[in-house]
């Protein structure tokens, strides 16, 4: 009876994950755009255009206006192939890559020709997209895996755009810190005279800037998650045009017809670090070390179909030593005190988890009979040694 009630919940699990898929898409801002023309440069209306995702094979159709126009809407950035048919024209191809928040304009012009002919554009059209006006940088997976990248937090390349100045990530908001492992980023960059509070930071289309503290990220992505990352200072889309410095879009992988991904580990010690000019530089580093691994994975749910996954994972293990400085640490006498009487719990399993190892226990500090002090309202613990 139980492995029968696993299957069942299993089942159902599987069906409402397929159902809720659709809800579950990113809200991607970039669109494709343009007019089909003859060689006259007259309009084609009712001319049927198709465009594919290169990765997904995913496609979408639409007909042109009486003007000519097509347009389609909240494109995922990458490779995409356009295909123009339309009656007394040969067929015409054309490949264009979307970058993030972009609004791409692509015109295409068509022959007179029969069906079975073709005209296909080799190169990527246009070089010089005339749909929109925009200081833009963008940055693919090649530039975030090739740059070197404090603490593996690529935020700071938010620096690199034109117009933007600012020396990037900082320590400065509490929880901030230079790696992913923040729970809030402080980006110190700013653009059109404004300050870092101006800034608005996204993430798959969702606003991650805090609502706290303005400018403040709160969410640091894994740089091997992400597809782009996109710095743009002016001509911002409507539905995040309520910042006036810089806007950093980030767009995460997903998923292809074709399985792929990748394993990492960025490991450091003190060896690695160059020793001090300074006076007393034989003095050497105390040892430590941090491997701060990456793997991610994506492919096809069902091939062939519009379902794709993509995971990935940035665990980070380091240890290091203190040399002869004093610590504070939880006293022993306390730990058998947890495990005596709150055993089971989280704060216990903490304690017996990560002891300190090869620590010469002094005096102890505080107890908390020095902040409570004695009797029905304080605490009865030693007194401070």
């Amino acid at each position: 009876m139980q492995a029968r009630s696993f299957v069942s919940w299993s089942i159902r699990l599987l069906i409402t994950v397929l159902v809720m898929a659709n809800a579950t898409w990113a809200q991607f801002t970039g669109n494709i755009q343009g007019t089909v023309a003859d060689p006259s440069g007259a309009a084609v209306a009712q001319a049927k255009v198709t465009l594919i995702n290169v990765a997904t094979q995913v496609s979408a159709t639409t007909n042109t206006d009486a003007s000519g126009s097509y347009r389609f809407l909240s494109l995922a950035p990458g490779s995409y192939k356009i295909t123009v048919e339309a009656a007394g024209f040969a067929r015409a191809e054309a490949t264009a890559t979307l970058e993030t928040n972009q609004n791409l304009n692509v015109p295409i012009s068509v022959k007179v020709g029969t069906a079975t002919e073709a005209v296909t554009v080799t190169a990527e059209a246009p070089l010089l997209n005339t749909a929109e006006t925009r200081n833009q940088q963008t940055l693919e997976t090649q530039e975030l895996s090739a740059l070197p990248l404090q603490g593996r937090s690529m935020i700071s390349l938010v620096t690199l755009a034109p117009g933007v100045t600012g020396r990037g990530v900082t320590g400065g908001a509490p929880g901030s810190g230079l790696d992913n492992y923040s729970t809030e980023t402080t980006v110190e960059a700013s653009a059109n005279g404004q300050g870092g509070v101006s800034n608005m930071l996204i993430i798959d289309g969702l606003d991650a800037t805090s609502s706290v503290r303005q400018g403040v990220l709160n969410l640091t992505p894994n740089p091997d998650v992400v597809q782009e990352a996109s710095s743009q200072v002016n001509t911002f889309s409507t539905e995040y045009g309520h910042s006036s410095s810089i806007q950093f879009a980030m767009t995460t992988k997903s998923g292809a017809d074709q399985f792929h991904g990748l394993a990492s580990d960025y490991f450091n010690y003190q060896a690695m670090f160059a020793k001090n000019s300074l006076p007393n530089s034989a003095q050497k580093f105390n040892p430590f070390h941090s491997n701060n691994m990456s793997a991610t994975i994506g492919g096809p749910i069902i091939p062939h179909h519009q379902f794709f996954f993509f995971f990935g994972v940035e665990p980070l293990r380091g240890s290091s030593s203190t040399g002869d400085a004093p610590i504070t640490i939880v006293n022993p006498q306390f730990i058998a005190f947890a495990n005596a009487n709150n055993p089971g719990t989280f704060g216990t399993k903490i304690l017996t988890t990560y002891v300190p190892k090869n620590v010469t226990v002094g005096a102890v500090q505080d107890t908390a009979q020095s902040f409570f002090g004695t009797g029905a309202s304080g605490c009865n613990t030693a007194a401070r040694k």
